[in-house]
């Protein structure tokens, strides 16, 4: 095992505090200002402008034939795309953005949006999923598994080894 304390030291002390403190002094507000504005521009949340910023540029600017659903129908799709290709959000919510977005650009009510989302099949696979995370969660596959090992075959019975 290697020793070494690269990382962070975790104090029972109560008094010790939380956050570094900066051992060469305070922080010049030029220095400060740098660091926030640094942390405020990085490749996450540009991708998760790009998404609204891609929607907002096709509602303006993009005229299609046809009634204003369908711009707008492409604009939520190019909102969605960016969040799914760029991953700049969790797949679960970019997944659930249509009900809250088709409502909002008057493509679909919620009502409708919702009933694609709660089909028989899916519902019944989504509760497969939340019965093998919870079946994981318990070890009861290694309690089976472990039952069905140790349970004699006809052969055993016969012969009464156990």
């Amino acid at each position: 095992m290697n020793d070494d304390n690269t990382g962070p030291t975790v104090s029972d002390d109560p008094k010790t505090p939380l956050l570094p403190l900066h051992v060469d002094g305070p922080l010049h507000r030029s220095e400060s200002f740098n660091s926030t504005i640094r942390s405020i521009l990085t490749p996450k949340n540009f991708f998760i402008l790009l998404g609204p910023l891609l929607c907002t540029i096709i509602c303006l600017c993009v005229k299609l034939d046809g009634p204003a659903t369908s711009q707008n129908m492409l604009a939520v799709l190019a909102w969605v795309f960016a969040w799914w290709l760029t991953e700049a959000v969790p797949l679960p919510i970019t997944s659930m953005s249509p009900l809250f977005l088709f409502p909002l650009f008057g493509i679909a009510s919620a009502d409708d949006v919702a009933q694609s989302y709660v089909d028989d099949a899916i519902a019944l696979v989504l509760g497969s999923f939340i019965l093998a995370l919870a079946v994981e969660h318990y070890n009861i596959h290694r309690r089976l598994a472990l039952n069905v090992s140790r349970t004699p075959n006809k052969k055993e019975r016969e012969w009464g080894a156990l």
